[in-house]
This record gives structure tokens, C-alpha cells and sequence, in this order.
């Protein structure tokens, strides 16, 4: 017996032409397939539209939550990155992290420290010196209050801020038209 080329013998022996046309490998797709071009474009100019549009350089370094009101102000200035105590009816948060209630401190009259927030302050403080050791601490925060908020509750953040070294406050507000 003589030694031959090996070749596809599967299913050789069936008399349909289609089969034959499968198995002999012509009903195959091209291997340099392109790709097409236009449709890509496409996606990549949506991309880059939708990502213009969610980015903003004017300063908008926080987003409204959902149940805080701001108040409006006509007289209003750009602000900087600092750490943001939000007041809502129901609790207070730095950064997003709930530090205390805001009914149980709007039932005493008394200016009293909120110790959660202090810390969490001072923390911020810290990791702030260990980034920039060489500047002076420009002690900003950013108080974002409801308007409903009674102004013991607000005074309460504002002397803890003050307590953790943080002098400068600032609020946020929406802005008006002048």
C-alpha cells in the first residue's frame, strides 16, 4: 500500500452536493473579514460627546443630594475641593459617612461638639499635612444645608468645624440669576 497526502474523507460518500461543498471547506467566511469603519466612528464621537458633557471644569466639585433643598444666592464664588458636611432633615454626613442625627441636635438650645465630626475632620486635617507638608492648612469645609434646617443645627456643624481647625466655612448654594 502506498503512502498518499491525507485529505478530508468524512462524509465524502454522501451524494448531496451541499455536503460535499461543507466538508470540502467551501461554505467557509473569509479570513479578512473587514471591519467596518463608519459604525465605529460612531461609537467613538457618542464617547467622546458623552464624556465632555459629564465632565465640568467650572467648579462643580459636588452634587446636589436628593433631600437637601439649597437655598439661592445671587453673590456666589467658585468653590475648591474640601471636605463636605451635608445637613438634611434627618442626619448629618462628612464626605458621605453618616456622623449624626439631626433631630437630637436640634432639640437642645445648647451650642454642644459633635465629637463624630470632629474626628472625622481632624482625619481629613491630617491626610491633607501628609499630602501637602509644605503648605500652610487653608481649614475649609463646605456646609451643604437644607434651607429647612433649623439655624441650631447649622450652628452646632459650624462650632465642631471650627473645634477640628476648620475656620473657613463655606455653604453651597444654588446659584441665582443677578
Amino acid at each position: 500500500m502506498a503512502i498518499k497526502r491525507p485529505q478530508p474523507e468524512l462524509l465524502h460518500h454522501i451524494p448531496l452536493r451541499f455536503v460535499r461543498n461543507r466538508v470540502a471547506g467551501h461554505g467557509r467566511k473569509a479570513v479578512d473579514h473587514q471591519i467596518p469603519l463608519i459604525p465605529f466612528i460612531d461609537f467613538l464621537i457618542v464617547l467622546v460627546i458623552f464624556l465632555l458633557m459629564s465632565f465640568s471644569a467650572s467648579g462643580e466639585l459636588i452634587a446636589q443630594q436628593p433631600t437637601i433643598t439649597m437655598p439661592a444666592a445671587s453673590n456666589t464664588e467658585q468653590i475648591e475641593i474640601s471636605p463636605v458636611v451635608a445637613v438634611d432633615e434627618r442626619v448629618i454626613t462628612l464626605d458621605g459617612s453618616r456622623v449624626a442625627d439631626t433631630q437630637t441636635l436640634g432639640a437642645t438650645a445648647q451650642v454642644d461638639r459633635i465629637e463624630p465630626l470632629i474626628q472625622g475632620l481632624e482625619a481629613e486635617k491630617r491626610k491633607w499635612e501628609t499630602i501637602h507638608p509644605s503648605e500652610p492648612f487653608a481649614g475649609q469645609v463646605i456646609v451643604q444645608a437644607d434651607r429647612n434646617i433649623d439655624f441650631r443645627v447649622v450652628k452646632k456643624v459650624m462650632f465642631s468645624a471650627a473645634a477640628a481647625g476648620y475656620g473657613n466655612v463655606s455653604f453651597a448654594v444654588n446659584q441665582r440669576e443677578k
